[in-house]
């Protein structure tokens, strides 16, 4: 048996919408399970260096945690990974990496997961669900965790990305910010006036989505409980958003714990955007790259190959 399983790139944190709301990319990470090849393992693009040194495959770990929880043997199978989300960008590689190896499991054993099953697997792996849902539902996904702890029960809420939206990408190459380093400069407390600032525009950038109410976006995507705290991390954050915005993005913000700056805009004004980004991040002396993508319609998926 031989196939091949994809998983978008996803912004956790989009926005106003800290560890709530993510969003996926057309801009997949391939993994090729062939059970002729049993034990063999290759790793192409990014990160394999990493892995090569020592860091550990989620994907495999995945397997693992799978039939932990499963109680369902996977067959020896062999792995060929072509990575194209960056690592430690704030695109969701570890979540694609967890995604994948669940769904690769998943498949191997004829389990036949649920969505919402295969999430529950994931969250445990990833500490928060926002990059792990849009990773396997694909659009944008608002998860709550209906219990004050990772693992608790969630409810998931599926949401469409206009057609028509683009989203722009500024990803400097190399790691600026660490997960575990951006989640420790986080204070344990806030305002009670930086709450309210960010519930109503997580608020409203749910109604921005769903009502297609592009006008919504720039005020939506503002966030007070995170982004101010990472610019230390990374100071040239601000410049960048506003670069975006000045060429006509309709949004924008840090993806996930960043790096990454992630814009919305027209597909008539994204390469302007992609452009803008690109010279302010030069005159800034940041070395990247500008992608413009479309929003992914659909999350992870298992394809036969022959």
């Amino acid at each position: 048996m031989r196939f091949r399983v994809t998983v978008p790139a996803t912004a956790g944190n989009t926005g106003s919408a800290f560890d709530a709301l993510g969003t996926a990319f057309e801009f997949r990470n391939e993994i090729v399970v062939d059970t002729d090849q049993a034990g063999g393992l290759s790793v192409k693009g990014e990160g394999a260096d990493l892995l090569k040194k020592g860091e550990p495959n989620l994907v495999q770990e995945a397997t693992i945690r799978f039939e932990q929880a499963t109680g369902r043997k996977v067959p020896p199978h062999g792995l060929a990974l072509v990575n194209h989300i960056p690592f430690g960008r704030g695109l969701g590689s570890s979540a694609a990496a967890v995604v994948g190896g669940l769904l690769a499991a998943d498949a191997l054993t004829n389990a036949g997961l649920s969505r919402m099953q295969l999430l529950q697997l994931a969250v445990p792996m990833e500490g928060h669900p926002d990059n792990a849902a849009p990773a396997i539902y694909g659009g944008a996904v608002l998860s709550v965790q209906n219990e004050d702890r990772a693992g608790g029960p969630l409810t998931v809420v599926p949401l469409r990305i206009p057609a028509g939206w683009k989203a722009v990408l500024f990803v400097p190459e190399f790691v600026v910010i660490k997960t575990r380093e951006a989640r420790a400069i986080l204070p344990r407390q806030v305002s009670f006036s930086d709450a309210v600032h960010n519930h109503s525009r997580a608020a409203l950038l749910v109604a921005a989505i769903a009502q297609e109410r592009t006008d919504l976006l720039r005020v939506a995507l503002q966030d007070r409980l995170h982004q101010p705290h990472r610019a230390k991390l990374f100071p040239p954050m601000d410049a960048l958003i506003g670069s975006a915005l000045e060429a006509g993005a309709w949004g924008s913000c840090l993806a996930g714990a960043g790096p990454t700056i992630l814009a919305i805009s027209s597909a008539g004004k994204a390469e302007d955007v992609a452009a803008a980004l690109k010279d302010k991040a030069h005159g800034l002396k940041v070395p990247g790259r500008s992608l413009v993508l479309d929003f992914a319609s659909t999350g992870a998926k298992v394809e036969p190959l022959t």
